[in-house]
C-alpha cells in the first residue's frame, strides 16, 4: 500500500515535516465531536433567490450579483446507520448557524473517503437519499494526474435520473486559511445537472479533512451560482 510519503512531491517532503510524520497513519480518522467551521460565500445573479433566514448571514448587492456570507459548521457524530436495514456509516452534521441543514454519510477506510448518501434537514426535513454506489472523494494512492469518469443512476423528486461526473486529480497544493497552512490534494469534478453545467473543486488534507471547496454552476457561458467554503477553525476531540 502506498504511503503518504510516496505520494507527496519532493519539495513538500523536504519542507513539510509535519506531513511526513503522519505517513503511516490512516488517511483520516475523525473523533466523535470533531468540528470544522467554514466561511461560506455564495454569489448568484440579481433576481435569483437566496435564503434570508440563515443566522448571521450578510447579504450584499453587487454589480449584477447578490452575495451572501455566513458561517457553516460540520460536526462528526460517529458511526450511524443510514437506514433501518442499511450499514453503519460515518455521519457528519452540517449546520448553517444553529440550524441543521443536512446529514452527510461517508465510508472512511485507512486509504479512502467515499460519499454514501445525504439526509436533507433544514426547514423541511426529507428522507435519507442513499447513493446506489459510493462516490470516491479521496484515495491514498492519488498523486496528481489521475482522471476517471463516474456514472450513477439515482432518484430525484420521484424521477429516475443519471448522474455523470468526470474526476481529475490536480495534485498537491499549499493552502493558507484562518485555520492555518495546509498541504492538500486538489480534486476537480465536472458534469451536468440537466441543462446546467457543474464545476467543483475541493482540497483535502490527510488527517485533517476538507479544507476548501469551490462550486460553480453555468448556464451556457454565464455563471449562475458560485459557492466557496474555506476552513476558518478546526477543533479536535480526544
Amino acid at each position: 500500500m502506498p504511503t503518504l510519503k510516496s505520494l507527496l512531491p519532493a519539495a513538500i517532503l523536504f519542507t513539510a515535516s509535519a506531513v511526513i510524520a503522519e505517513e503511516d497513519k490512516p488517511i483520516w480518522r475523525p473523533n466523535v465531536g470533531d468540528s470544522w467551521t467554514y466561511e461560506v460565500t455564495v454569489e448568484v445573479q440579481q433576481g435569483s433567490e437566496l435564503p434570508d433566514d440563515v443566522e448571521g448571514q450578510k447579504i450584499e448587492k453587487l454589480d449584477g450579483k447578490v452575495r451572501a456570507t455566513f458561517k457553516q459548521t460540520n460536526v462528526y457524530k460517529g458511526l450511524q446507520p443510514i437506514s433501518k436495514e442499511g450499514p453503519e456509516l460515518h455521519a457528519f452534521y452540517l449546520s448553517n448557524g444553529k440550524r441543521l441543514e443536512e446529514i452527510q454519510y461517508m465510508k472512511i477506510t485507512d486509504t479512502s473517503v467515499e460519499a454514501m448518501g445525504v439526509k436533507p434537514e433544514g426547514k423541511k426535513p426529507q428522507p435519507v437519499r442513499p447513493l446506489s454506489k459510493a462516490i470516491p472523494l479521496v484515495m491514498s494512492d492519488w498523486k496528481g494526474g489521475e482522471a476517471f469518469p463516474f456514472m450513477m443512476d439515482h432518484v430525484a423528486n420521484g424521477q429516475k435520473m443519471r448522474m455523470a461526473r468526470k474526476f481529475k486529480v490536480l495534485g498537491w497544493e499549499t493552502l493558507e486559511t484562518k485555520a492555518g497552512k495546509f498541504q492538500a490534494i486538489h480534486v476537480q469534478v465536472t458534469g451536468t445537472n440537466g441543462p446546467v453545467e457543474l464545476k467543483r473543486s475541493y482540497w483535502f488534507t490527510p488527517g485533517k479533512g476538507f479544507i476548501k471547496e469551490v462550486k460553480k454552476y453555468y448556464a451556457g457561458e454565464k455563471t449562475v451560482f458560485t459557492q466557496t467554503r474555506v476552513l476558518e477553525k478546526m477543533e479536535h476531540k480526544k
